[in-house]
């Protein structure tokens, strides 16, 4: 039998949709995070990450960066798409 606070939590907890863009956007996050202090201290040593976060800071920095210019130019080549498919009459469904 369950506790009465555990009951109590389970009704007030809310769950939250990961669908959500700021929930994806912390997902995200974390995983870049994560990805970070793995991946410096594969190339250095373990817990050098830790020890130094200017590097983590640059690193997610970086991701970010890159994460941005993505996203511009996938929405340059949906735009040029829909340009192309609006001059030719053709309708995507």
């Amino acid at each position: 039998m369950r506790r009465k606070s555990e009951r109590l939590r389970e009704m007030t907890q809310k769950r939250r949709d990961r669908t959500e863009p700021k929930y994806k956007a912390l997902d995200m996050t974390e995983h870049t995070l994560k990805v970070a202090i793995r991946t410096i201290d594969r190339h250095t040593r373990e817990g050098y990450a830790k020890e130094h976060p200017d590097l983590i800071s640059a690193f997610m920095t970086t991701a970010a960066a890159n994460f941005a210019t993505l996203t511009e130019r996938e929405i340059a080549e949906a735009e040029q798409v829909t340009t192309i498919n609006v001059k030719t009459g053709e309708v995507e469904l």
